[in-house]
């Protein structure tokens, strides 16, 4: 009688545990990149338009010396931007400035 005490003991421990796993689990698959986004100390999102064909050559002509108002980047050694920095909100450019 104990032996059958203990194995429901047992089973309502394992499956009280397993409980929140299952009711906390999403269908959804993981979205890294937006974690990445709001995670602290991230690099800035890129607040301009920019195409797939865009290399650090390209983001190097504004943000090596700040041209136009660019934040100069304190790494114009590493030409992978996009490895680092995505796409954010686009923000419209003053006319008379260069767009990228």
């Amino acid at each position: 009688m104990r032996m059958i005490l203990r194995c429901c003991t047992m089973t309502s421990l394992v499956l009280a545990l397993a409980l929140p796993v299952f009711v906390y689990a999403d269908d959804e698959p993981e979205n890294y990149e937006k974690d990445a986004q709001q995670a602290e100390n991230t690099p800035p999102r890129i607040p301009h338009r920019i195409t797939d064909t865009s290399d650090g050559t390209y983001c190097l002509g504004c943000h090596r010396t700040g041209l136009n108002g660019a934040p100069e980047t304190p790494h114009p050694e590493r030409l992978s931007c996009t490895g680092c920095h995505v796409q954010g909100e686009i923000k419209e450019m003053k006319k008379g400035k260069n767009k990228k």
